[in-house]
């Protein structure tokens, strides 16, 4: 599967993957054609020429073609491979760099007191100590969806950490590096830079904690943070090696240049993992050989931009044709397969939003509220394809009292059930009001709040991000619709938020660049539609975020909603809280649900105790929200082969006044590229 959102106009190496020979396209999948009240629709398509002659010979994918021998698979639990302390690997200026695929979520390992979470790829430390050899020299992985690398320094301690910019897929392999010149950071994603920072510090070289590869070591070797996925030719130079460097030896298995210190071609014939550089051999722990292994010495893959139509483009139904421009090295032909589908009802999806239900809490006759709204939404799940549910806080009305909080337990303990689609039961997220915390409205004071909704609760759940500091009052978690990640930041409530929290959520949002943001908190929006002193500081930290594009709040007893545009990226606010209701809000909710057929998001109130739906213009409304990459399969719709310079084809069969999505993929037998997703609708 693609990713979700066409962020760039040209890739080169994007899902790199390797082949045995040239297979036809996966088959089986749904007609593009949507079932959308309409039934299905055929779509056909008629290739261009591509630039090859009818008569060429196709790629080369005659015979087998032998690549990537093999390389190490870690199972994301407790693999790994460790070198030692490994002193030759201590540097103050480096390279490090691996071929890897990411196969799931992983573990996290931090590097230390304002650092980062990362899944580790390879790297020399993380968080132990600070101002002594016990810290960390450098290390390298993943940050949310992006690739991220920090170090502590000789001097300070202090931790002065990169992160990138471009998610990384998963289920392929990709080439990524981490550079440090001794003032500044860059990251490599397939030999293009992806992102830098100046860091201006000596990173602690003379570190004694351990080297390893899948996991972070401290000094005494205790391995933490897990990848799951595999890694292939590892290595590390004594140098911050150029861009230009990067990307010519990383398809070749024997890199030119000075200063290698260590690489590690984890194949299988190897019988382990041998320093092929230097003296640091590794101990595998766990991780198995894996094959095929990352495509190297068989030249680069090919260049792939989608050219037409253009992101989001109106064309007449009768005259869409598909079309992309290649480059390829070797001057090789290619074959070139289109994919397409129709986005239409049948990708609809909604979320649930629980406003305060700090009233049916408490002890009197109001408890059937709560349990009736997330028991509706489980019996509803199907017929709602519901993915997620967001709690605005006050869970409970007095943060002290446990019966209160059993309560809260129970209601929302009937979400975790297990069911059809839903092992986990459904995702969910939830803050902290000020109700919450005992005293009411002190920040950090949620005890309770930690006991029964802590990260102790979340934490096995593969929908659970993580949270800042030590407890949960600030936490994330992702839901999925049809392709789209959703990412949800939860703040507590806090008048005065501390600015490393900020931080670290648009860290959060910015490390997930292809997802969907929704920011919520008890308190953003009051009744007047003005942002609150916290609802303030969290625009303001993330209004030039251009994937966060809802917030959610509860707190006043209203309903409101205000639209905020910086710099032309739009986010949407809404309040709503009915806890001024008679029966504190009678089971009042509200349902999200989004049409990305009509780039749009229909919120609705409705209580399903009462069996009541509130439908006046500050309960039922509809915004205007672009939602990419949501759909069922896509369907093959053209094939050119031999392809050089471009390819096209001229589809058939569409319906007017719909939504496509399509992308392309490209072999030459020994790589396989895939385009972004690109959209454009029909008259």
């Amino acid at each position: 599967m693609p990713s979700s959102t066409p962020r760039l106009a040209s890739l080169s190496f994007l899902f790199a993957t390797a082949l045995a020979g040239c297979a036809d396209d996966a088959a089986g999948n749904d007609g593009a054609g949507g079932d959308d009240g309409g039934g299905d629709a055929p779509v056909g398509a008629s290739p261009g020429n591509g630039g090859g002659g009818a008569g060429d010979d196709g790629p080369a994918c005659t015979g087998d073609i032998v690549v990537g021998t093999s390389g190490l698979a870690f199972n994301g639990s407790s693999d790994a491979v460790s070198m030692g302390v490994a002193p030759e690997l201590g540097l103050s200026a480096f390279t490090v760099e691996a071929w890897v695929r990411r196969d799931g979520k992983g573990k996290t390992a931090g590097t230390g007191v304002g650092g980062l979470q990362l899944v580790p790829i390879a790297g020399k430390g993380r968080g132990e100590s600070d101002g002594s050899e016990l810290d960390c020299n450098y290390a390298f992985g993943f940050f949310g969806d992006v690739l991220a690398a920090d170090f502590e320094d000789s001097e300070t301690g202090l931790n002065h950490p990169v992160i990138g910019t471009t998610a990384v897929p998963w289920g392929s392999w990709h080439h990524v590096a981490a550079t440090y010149d001794g003032a500044t950071w860059h990251l490599y994603l397939d030999g293009v830079s992806d992102a830098q920072s100046v860091a201006n510090a000596t990173p602690r070289a003379d570190s004694i904690q351990h080297f390893g590869l899948g996991a972070a070591y401290n000094s005494a070797g205790v391995a933490a943070g897990a990848l799951h996925g595999a890694l292939d030719e590892v290595r590390v130079w004594d140098h911050a090696r150029s861009e230009a460097e990067i990307a010519s030896a990383m398809m070749i298995t024997a890199p030119p240049g000075d200063g290698l210190v260590g690489r590690w071609a984890l194949d299988e014939s190897e019988a382990g993992a041998p320093d092929s550089a230097g003296k640091n051999d590794g101990t595998i722990s766990g991780a198995l050989p894996t094959a095929p292994a990352a495509v190297t010495d068989l030249g680069a893959a090919p260049i792939v931009a989608a050219v037409g139509p253009d992101p989001d483009a109106v064309v007449a139904a009768s005259e869409a044709v598909l079309e992309v421009s290649l480059d390829d090295a070797e001057a090789s032909d290619l074959e070139v397969t289109f994919h397409l589908r129709e986005i239409g009802a049948k990708d609809d999806f909604t979320i649930v939003v629980l406003p305060d239900t700090q009233y049916y809490t408490r002890a009197n006759d109001n408890h059937d509220f709560f349990y009736d709204q997330t028991k509706w939404i489980m019996e509803n799940q199907a017929a709602y394809n519901i993915v997620g549910v967001i709690h605005n806080g006050d869970i409970v009305d007095n943060g002290g009292n446990i019966g209160q909080w059993t309560v809260a337990d129970q209601a929302m303990s009937t979400l975790e059930v297990p069911q059809e689609g839903l092992p986990e039961g459904m995702p969910f997220g939830v803050c902290a009001g000020n109700h919450d915390e005992s005293p009411n409205g002190s920040a950090n004071d949620t005890t309770n709040f930690n006991v029964y909704f802590g990260v102790d609760r979340f934490a096995e759940r593969s929908y659970y991000g993580g949270h800042y500091g030590d407890d949960n009052d600030e936490n994330w978690v992702v839901f999925n619709a049809g392709g789209v990640e959703f990412v949800v930041v939860n703040f507590q409530y806090n008048t005065s938020p501390d600015e490393a929290v900020l931080n670290w959520a648009r860290a959060v949002f910015e490390s997930h660049p292809d997802a969907f943001g929704i920011a919520n908190s008890h308190y953003i929006v009051g009744a007047s539609g003005n942002f609150g002193a916290q609802g303030k500081a969290i625009y303001n930290a993330l209004r030039d975020v251009p994937n966060v594009h809802l917030f959610t709040n509860g707190h006043v007893a209203a309903e409101a909603r205000r639209v905020d545009e910086y710099e032309g990226h739009v986010i949407n606010s809404m309040l709503a809280d009915y806890q001024g209701r008679p029966d504190g809000g009678g089971g009042l909710m509200r349902i999200w649900e989004f049409s990305p057929a009509n780039d749009e998001l229909t919120v609705r109130t409705y209580s399903p105790t009462q069996d009541v739906w509130e439908t006046d213009e500050n309960s039922e409304f509809t915004l205007s929200v672009k939602v990419d990459g949501s759909g069922g399969p896509f369907t093959p719709v053209g094939t050119v082969d031999p392809a050089k310079d471009s390819a096209a084809v001229a589809l058939s069969g569409l319906r007017p006044g719909r939504q496509y999505e399509w992308y392309a993929t490209v072999s030459d037998c020994a790589h396989t590229v895939e385009t972004p997703v690109q959209s454009f609708s029909t008259e």
